[in-house]
């Protein structure tokens, strides 16, 4: 029986999604929620998460790199927040979700506050911004020229895109 390793297996897999955040850049974020921490502090730290995460995936052999979407909260980022239409509710109350899906039965369950989310209040609309382009930009100073056609910023849109 072989114990060889295939560095280049006869599929094509990569990741989608976010990375685990270190505890570091989660103690951070906590600082930035208690007002101890201002987002713009916060940056530094994310910078060295990301260049840390990109460097260990180079290291493995990853052929797709990705920032680990550590600058974003939550998976569809600022997405919604740049659309015409759609604002953010900081402490939504509970009985504005549908309590059968499962995420929102969980917040219930446990008797937690799901936290910030998107609603839409008008007609959407693009507007044109986007606050991907600097995540983008920063991943791309983390790879080899010659790799920057290989790293992703798997945004909201990209993904519905996909479907």
């Amino acid at each position: 029986m072989s114990t060889k390793q295939h560095s280049q297996p006869p599929f094509r897999a990569e990741h989608i999604g976010s990375l685990r955040r270190p505890e570091s850049l989660l103690e951070k974020r906590h600082e930035v929620e208690a007002g101890k921490l201002s987002e713009q502090d916060l940056i530094p730290y994310e910078d060295e998460a990301i260049k840390d995460i990109v460097k260990t995936q180079l290291d493995l052999g990853f052929p797709a790199v990705t920032d680990g979407e550590f600058r974003r909260i939550s998976f569809w980022g600022t997405f919604f927040n740049e659309l015409d239409g759609m604002k953010e509710i900081a402490n939504p109350p509970l009985d504005m979700f549908r309590l059968y899906v499962p995420d929102i039965a969980s917040f219930v369950d446990f008797k937690m506050n799901p936290g910030a989310t998107v609603v839409c209040h008008g007609k959407i609309k693009h507007t044109g911004k986007s606050t991907y382009l600097p995540a983008f930009e920063f991943l791309k100073k983390c790879v080899k020229p010659e790799e920057v056609k290989n790293i992703k910023i798997v945004s909201l849109a990209n993904m519905m895109l996909q479907r």
